[in-house]
């Protein structure tokens, strides 16, 4: 199939996703209010503590610009060619593609704009992210196992979070195998196999290796280091403003009840869903608190705060990574990503 193929086919699944994501939405949405007391809402909505809120917001744009230094890091040893702010206006673009646009384009967006803006090979860029998403995977695997010790984690959340994350981990696995010992994968494959098995399989296994030997992060244990320790701030961050959320809303630092829904919001945002992830987001908050004893109204007002306190910076990054990269959402529809 050729490129402008697999992208008409890409826009066709968009598409129907965009759809079914509409659908859970209106679903979420209803699960989400049929249970609420609106003057409830209102009363907790007019008691949050705006200090807590603009904390929270500080840990988001923290967050980001975590992921943004993280992500050049992943370059390496070509990262020196990056400054941090092309890589975060990249990130902020490719965060509101993925809140705006079907089938979670925006990591295709953000190689795009980072192919484009910083001359970096586009193929390059989209490895950078799979190894991302696989080191988020392993940290989650982590979190979930730290916070069973304390919870058991419903079976629901434990089945589906454990199973997409583990494959993704697999992957960093044998990534980070490809990257240090792919040569002599190869070398040994063609002395064994060579005549025997298809040349499209050797040749396959071979431009593997070289995607990986192209990751250097994966193959120097000090850059390895640090890409974990970016990883552990990457998620503290992120739980800090769930925490903050909480204490906006007068309900106390709950850590626990905190890390439980960043592991089910990670996983929901793999949904398909409204933009903004509308309805999934607060039915995602209202069910996790639930398992805490948090009653809807008040369970929902927390979705509400958080939902804003988390997609402005978005939506407003996004809009100014735009600006200043002068481009457009409409961009992203795949064929130019597959030109460069």
């Amino acid at each position: 199939m050729s490129d402008r193929g697999l992208w008409k086919r890409l826009s066709q699944v968009s598409a129907s996703r965009l759809w079914l994501g509409f659908s859970l939405s209106l679903l979420a949405v209803y699960l989400s209010v049929r249970d609420v007391q609106w003057h409830e809402v209102v009363q907790a909505l007019s008691r949050t503590d705006r200090l807590a809120i603009l904390l929270a917001l500080c840990t988001v744009l923290l967050n980001t610009w975590l992921k943004a230094a993280r992500w050049r890091l992943l370059f390496y040893p070509f990262h020196s060619q990056l400054a941090v702010r092309a890589c975060l206006l990249a990130l902020l673009v490719g965060q509101l593609a993925n809140k705006l646009l079907p089938a979670r384009l925006g990591d295709l967006a953000r190689v795009y704009v980072i192919g484009e803006r910083a001359k970096i090979s586009k193929a390059l860029a989209l490895a950078t992210t799979v190894v991302e998403k696989a080191v988020d995977s392993v940290v989650l695997l982590c979190l979930i196992a730290l916070v069973s010790l304390r919870v058991p984690m419903p079976p629901w959340l434990a089945r589906s979070t454990v199973l997409l994350s583990g494959i993704l981990a697999a992957l960093l696995f044998a990534m980070i195998i490809l990257a240090n010992q792919g040569w002599k994968i190869v070398h040994i494959l063609q002395n064994r196999w060579e005549g025997r098995a298809p040349s499209a399989w050797l040749h396959a296994v071979r431009g593997l290796v070289e995607a990986g030997q192209s990751l250097g992060a994966l193959s120097d244990p000090r850059v390895q280091t640090q890409v974990w320790a970016w990883s552990w701030l990457i998620w503290i961050t992120a739980t800090a403003t769930n925490v903050l959320t909480f204490l906006a809303l007068g309900l106390g630092a709950n850590l626990i009840p905190s890390l439980v829904l960043l592991v089910v919001l990670m996983t929901g945002a793999a949904l398909p869903s409204s933009p903004l992830q509308m309805g999934v987001f607060h039915y995602s908050c209202v069910l996790t608190l639930s398992l805490f004893g948090i009653e809807p109204s008040l369970a929902l007002s927390y979705g509400l705060v958080l939902h804003l306190i988390v997609h402005l910076p978005i939506v407003v990054g996004g809009a100014v990574g735009l600006w200043v990269g002068g481009v457009h959402l409409g961009q992203f529809d795949g064929s130019r990503i597959a030109e460069g």
